[in-house]
């Protein structure tokens, strides 16, 4: 079904081919999942069965895996590159778009056809991957729920004296023991100063009381990705950090109550940076609102006060309003939203701790 939508597509703009090499774009419309950094080829022609290339060490699974497609393995022989030079010319191939290719690749099917039109555009695929199916909802359910049950478990390890890759630690070995595939981005543990960092990612930092942590999290389910942030304080929180604490969290909610079909994405941005700008703390949101999320942690639409997206039924972005003050510590509270028509549904439940 997927295919041939992508079909209907190409047909629109008199494309007669499409060439996948990206992982996930090829687990999207096959259901073969591969190592990331394997060497797949998926070429679909506009009339004609697509066709799958693949290594010899993922051929057995790729055959037992790869649905609406043939599988031809790539001998130890042969160049990937002369594969799909032959495939092309065998489908008669001339206007051919891709979603990703390595300069080297793309300059040697230049180098290769004189007559065939060969063009990167990504954007076809994510029209159809920014929009989640039922199935993929399905899934990005379950990846919220152990994404809640990582972020529990690494409040749970928060105390004086630990350091923050062993929160890390307990956080994902309870999302793995719950039954996430891995996880969906380097887990983030920032303590005290380091709070201040929106990408504090994990260190050996020794936590301290009084001190802010953030934790950062996503959990795998079917190769579907979530995403959680929380914000507590190891132990009782001063004046300063319960203010901080509450500004965001009226953002966060500002931003959920905005959230519905066809609402331009950067007026949900700035119900959150309103909050934090009537605050005096504008300054102090450093990136966008949010982000799509699905087989990558990063897709669109994009939440941002540039963006250019309309949120429609079946988005599933971020909402993570966030406060950095250099020196001192940072807030972040997120959640996974499922847009619907009439209002966003938060798919990551964990309670908040202000």
């Amino acid at each position: 079904m997927r295919i041939e939508l992508l079909k209907r597509e190409m047909l629109k703009s008199n494309v007669d081919g499409y060439l996948i090499s990206n992982i996930n774009n090829v687990f999207y419309f096959t259901g073969f999942m591969d190592i990331s950094d394997a060497t797949l080829s998926l070429i679909i022609p506009l009339d004609g069965e697509p066709t799958l290339l693949v290594p010899p060490l993922s051929y057995t699974a790729a055959k037992d895996n790869a649905l609406n497609c043939l599988v031809n393995v790539i001998s130890t022989k042969d160049k990937i590159i002369d594969k799909i030079v032959q495939k092309i010319k065998l489908n008669n191939l001339k206007n051919i778009e891709f979603d990703t290719l390595s300069t080297s690749m793309y300059m040697g099917l230049i180098k290769k056809f004189k007559d065939v039109k060969i063009t990167l555009n990504q954007k076809r695929i994510w029209n159809l991957r920014r929009v989640k199916d039922s199935q993929e909802i399905s899934f990005l359910r379950k990846a919220s729920e152990l994404a809640d049950i990582g972020i529990e478990a690494g409040i749970q390890a928060i105390k004086a004296g630990v350091k923050e890759y062993e929160i890390a630690a307990e956080a994902e070995y309870a999302m793995r023991l719950h039954g996430s595939e891995g996880i969906a981005f380097d887990t983030i543990i920032a303590s005290g100063p380091r709070s201040a960092y929106p990408h504090g990612v994990c260190s050996n930092r020794v936590i301290n009381k009084g001190e802010f942590v953030i934790l950062d999290l996503g959990a795998v389910s079917s190769g579907y990705r979530s995403d959680i942030t929380r914000t507590v304080v190891v132990g009782t929180p001063t004046r300063k950090q319960k203010k901080m604490l509450e500004i965001v969290s009226r953002a966060h909610k500002k931003a959920l109550e905005c959230i519905h079909e066809n609402i331009n994405a950067y007026e949900v941005d700035a119900s959150a940076r309103d909050v934090l700008k009537s605050e005096g703390y504008g300054k102090e949101f450093l990136h966008g609102l949010g982000h799509g999320v699905g087989l990558d942690i990063h897709e669109p639409p994009t939440l941002s006060s540039s963006s250019e997206d309309v949120l429609k039924k079946g988005n599933i972005v971020t909402v993570e309003p966030g406060m950095y003050i250099v020196g001192f510590g940072g807030v972040r509270i997120e959640d996974l939203v499922l847009v619907h028509e009439n209002y966003g549904e938060r798919l990551t439940q964990a309670a908040y701790y202000l």
